[in-house]
């Protein structure tokens, strides 16, 4: 029976054929070990995916039920996280929403973030304030965004790669730590996933993004300046002459310098970019977040350097996404992928000034916990980019290497302060394990 198995194994000749058999990994392993059993499960959907001849998809079928497994294993995962800090902090908020209510807490009083507080408040009277209801609600809801529509509408055909690396991404398993923010960027992802397919649900989700975590703001501002410029595009017609053709690459070329100038200016002299950006502050109109930035400004003492690393495995996946930009930038590309090749430059701006000020990693933490999701600007069925199994081979090289450092960082958990997950020992908690967790902690 081995024998022919292996048999029928060595006479496939189209990688969908290795469904089958991988599903039974997949499953073998994710009873094993549930947040390794993640990615062969993804593996699974990707690869029916991939088949020339697509049905239309049905709400119940066998890869969103596979999906489904995914979102409640990284559910149960997020919510074994070891409360400390900013956890604790929107703890102990929750906690008293049933008697303060939705908007007496400093956050909303200062800076207007009172939605990640309207999600919880209706969690916090049905459970009847249930710490632990409060975190695996938080993230089965985020996650299920993630995977059924943000990932999606992303890439309808290769999806499931795209969340193989976002799942491997550790610094993703942060959003219990960086709630509000981590919420916000799950409302940006939306709402660039329906620039084009849903303008209510763009507006919708630029608001409660903003209104989660005021840094969003930003990247909503380049969101509303890509759909200005397509509609300009679309309705004013301009005839770029050769001559004119000259100058735009000129001034692009200009632009480059600049920015390479600025670059210069950070890694020579940190400290003068603080005095600018200190200037910069007074003209902040939250006075609260201005008071904020300007004492960290003011108290430059380098205090996070050590607390980021631009590893190896981020730097193959910030090249990999740089060369999909490259290559998306000359055909077809659309709202969606411009908005993310726009945010890309900022968030290599963002780590550059991470790398050489020691300024707090949050503040491209859209990058470094969301970067999965950039794939999308190569993996269509547009790309240009030639496939092998009509998957890009760099993607499944960056794939293998985050799941390379995933399974790493998990295995030493337990030496790791501060990040916690199932007490340090997620690869040794099965199936069995994550159910009976589960149960002890409803």
């Amino acid at each position: 029976m081995l024998d022919r198995t292996f048999e029928r194994i060595s006479n496939i000749r189209n990688l969908s054929e290795l469904k089958l058999p991988l599903l039974f990994f997949a499953l073998a392993l994710w009873v094993v070990i549930p947040i390794l059993g993640i990615f062969p499960l993804l593996l699974v959907v990707q690869l029916d995916l991939l088949r020339s001849k697509q049905r239309r998809p049905k709400i119940i079928s066998l890869n969103n039920i596979l999906l489904a497994l995914v979102v409640i294993t990284i559910a149960i995962y997020v919510s074994s996280f070891e409360v400390f800090a900013d956890t604790k902090i929107y703890v102990d908020i929750y906690e008293q929403l049933d008697t303060k209510g939705i908007f007496d807490n400093s956050f909303v009083e200062d800076r207007y973030e009172f939605v990640l507080f309207l999600l919880l408040y209706p969690i916090n009277l049905i459970t009847n304030g249930s710490i632990y209801w409060c975190l695996i609600l938080f993230s089965l809801l985020t996650n299920s965004l993630v995977v059924f529509y943000i990932s999606k509408n992303f890439s309808a055909r290769y999806y499931p790669s795209l969340l193989i690396i976002l799942f491997s991404t550790s610094f993703y398993y942060s959003q219990i730590f960086y709630m509000r923010q981590f919420l916000s960027i799950v409302w940006v992802m939306m709402a660039i996933a329906s620039m084009e397919s849903s303008l209510i649900i763009f507006v919708l989700c630029s608001f409660l993004a903003i209104f989660s975590h005021l840094s969003s703001a930003m990247y909503i501002v380049v969101c509303l300046t890509v759909k200005m410029a397509f509609f300009l595009a679309k309705n004013i017609k301009i005839k770029l002459e050769k001559r004119d053709k000259i100058f735009l690459y000129l001034g692009i070329a200009m632009l480059l310098l600049f920015f390479a100038y600025i670059g210069s200016k950070i890694y020579s002299d940190p400290e003068e970019i603080y005095g600018y950006v200190n200037n910069l502050l007074d003209y902040v109109p939250e006075k609260e977040l201005g008071n904020s930035l300007q004492n960290r400004v003011d108290n430059y003492d380098k205090r996070d350097v050590d607390l980021f690393e631009f590893t190896i495995y981020r730097i193959i996946a910030t090249v990999a996404i740089g060369l999909f930009a490259i290559f998306r930038s000359y055909k077809n590309i659309d709202q969606k992928k411009l908005s993310l090749i726009i945010i890309y430059g900022i968030s290599i701006l963002q780590i550059a000034f991470i790398q050489v000020t020691g300024f707090n990693q949050r503040i491209a933490y859209l990058f470094l916990a969301f970067f999965g999701l950039f794939f999308g600007i190569g993996l269509d069925e547009n790309s240009k980019i030639k496939t092998i199994g009509a998957v890009s081979l760099m993607t499944m090289f960056v794939a293998s290497a985050n799941i390379f450092n995933f399974i790493g960082i998990q295995a030493n958990m337990i030496d790791i302060p501060g990040w916690s997950f199932f007490e340090g020992q997620p690869l040794a908690m099965s199936l069995y394990d994550y159910i009976l967790y589960f149960f002890n902690s409803i």
